[in-house]
């Protein structure tokens, strides 16, 4: 088998970035992504780099490590009372959720122009929870579902990690949309809106 082959494709060298051709297309691909075509295949890309974050092995460690280290990861940030001992705890992505992470550092590469492929990306991801870049809430199974039908109102002072330095990190990733979420999470935080405002509990 020639080296630089693989079944019927074959890899290819277009001015230092790697190609790949295959004798079933006369279209070549970019090993990189670049860009995107359709936005149901940039979203099924996102989904997929979540998924294979979630799945990965760095995040079942990264999620122990927390546990074992910090006590206050192990009690319900809504129902104090509530801890790992009680109940399955989950981790909340917030104020973005995973989706979010991965889209911000993707649009933040196609600005920057940078190479990447989906396995960059979802070591990236990992690295900034690893780095406390990302936001986490503590929610048992209930609440953590009443989180992301937007039931309950949770505070900057309920967020475990650094969002803002998140923020910092990739300026040209973060839409406008995901701005005036964290704009209004702010204000309603500094006004002490109640987590419960809805009555639920």
């Amino acid at each position: 088998m020639e080296e630089n082959k693989l079944g019927n494709i074959e890899f290819d060298d277009n001015n230092g970035k790697p190609i790949l051709k295959s004798s079933d297309t006369p279209f070549p691909e970019s090993f990189y992504f670049d860009k995107f075509f359709e936005e149901k295949e940039y979203k099924k890309f996102i989904k997929n780099i979540e998924r294979l974050v979630r799945a990965s092995k760095e995040y079942k460690n990264y999620v122990e490590d927390l546990r074992a280290t910090v006590s206050a990861l192990n009690v319900d940030n809504i129902l104090s009372y509530i801890t790992s001992n009680d109940a399955v705890l989950e981790f909340h992505h917030y104020p973005f959720s995973l989706y979010d992470i991965v889209d911000t550092i993707v649009l933040q590469k196609f600005f920057d122009m940078d190479d990447f492929t989906s396995f960059d990306v979802g070591k990236e991801v990992m690295e900034c929870h690893y780095e406390n870049l990302i936001g986490l809430v503590p929610l048992s199974t209930t609440n953590h579902e009443l989180a992301h039908a937007g039931e309950l109102f949770l505070s900057t002072k309920q967020i475990f990690g650094d969002y803002r330095a998140f923020i910092a990190e990739y300026p040209e990733g973060i839409s406008d949309d995901l701005k005036v979420k964290i704009t209004e999470m702010e204000e309603l935080s500094v006004k002490n809106q109640p987590t419960d405002g809805k009555g639920l509990f």
